[in-house]
């Protein structure tokens, strides 16, 4: 199983090197890395040329954004197993941490990190990807993701923009889909959660509650939206964002990805009343299901 790793940074060029570096030490499975640099102003790629360390580097646009490139890059760059997002001020800090992240999403599809400061709220389990910790709380410092479960929920949502529950969001998305936690009665969540082999070191942040205040909203008003987003929100956010990736090697091209591309949605809730009468997500119907039994997911 292959891990692919995407750190997303900004201005933390020194750090930085120290979590490359403790990744390139600890680590002892097969793994890809990439950083995705948010418009540093500091030394940050030159850095990471030094280093001999693959790179995304475009303009300040933010952690949904930026968070986004990693994914993108990884889902379609690559042919890792599992995606690993990484904020720059986490390190690893045993041998094999990787192995245990790797196992967590293939266990679950879809696992959070959890650092000592919130492991008090955590409600059951031991916090390991055999065992993982339930927590009504969720922190975007490090999350795992397998290829399967991605392709169901696809990237976090370019409307919260450059600060501020994008990760609570798209977690919840894997959840509802049943990926890596639990809807209790009361339409809560608990997150499965996991602290194994990494540890946060607390350092200032870039962002403002400011900023977070302005998108609690979108939590609501988004949960109503089909699971799936792509990494832009409109065709001037494509533009922008494909922009990016413009010279990087070919895309390596997944069958199943392409099918469900072209996946109309009201059509396939329109032509299978069944599917809706279930609840189930049409795409994760479709996926698991309609494809076997022959159904239509387009208008011919």
């Amino acid at each position: 199983m292959k891990l692919g790793i995407a750190i997303t940074t900004f201005n933390r060029a020194e750090h930085l090197l120290k979590q490359i570096n403790f990744i390139r030490q600890f680590s002892l499975g097969e793994y890809e890395l990439v950083v995705c640099d948010d418009g540093s102003t500091d030394n940050t790629v030159e850095m990471l040329e030094q280093a001999d360390v693959s790179y995304i580097s475009s303009g300040n646009k933010g952690i949904a954004w930026n968070k986004n490139r990693g994914l993108y890059y990884l889902a379609n760059y690559t042919s890792c197993d599992v995606f690993l997002l990484l904020d720059d001020d986490i390190l690893p800090c045993m041998y094999g941490w990787d192995v245990e992240w790797c196992k967590g999403a293939q266990l679950h599809g879809h696992i959070n990190y959890v650092s000592d400061f919130v492991k008090s709220k955590v409600v059951f389990g031991r916090c390991t990807a055999h065992n993982p910790g339930l927590c009504p709380v969720v922190q975007g410092t490090a999350l795992a993701i397998s290829r399967e479960a991605f392709q169901f929920i696809g990237y976090m949502d370019s409307r919260f923009g450059r600060y501020g529950h994008e990760h609570t969001e798209y977690t919840n998305r894997y959840v509802k889909a049943g990926f890596g936690g639990i809807i209790r009665n009361d339409s809560t969540n608990l997150y499965a959660i996991m602290d194994s082999g990494l540890e946060l070191n607390h350092l200032p942040s870039s962002g403002s509650l400011k900023e977070a205040k302005k998108n609690e909203h979108l939590l609501s008003k988004l949960s109503k939206e089909p699971l799936y987003r792509n990494p832009w929100f409109n065709d001037q956010e494509k533009q922008d964002f494909l922009k990016e990736f413009e010279g990087i090697s070919d895309i390596i091209t997944i069958p199943e990805w392409e099918i469900l591309k072209d996946f109309d949605i009201d059509f396939y809730l329109k032509t299978y009343p069944d599917v809706k009468v279930s609840g189930i997500d049409p795409v994760t119907h479709y996926y698991l299901y309609g494809r076997h039994e022959n159904r239509k997911c387009k208008r011919d």
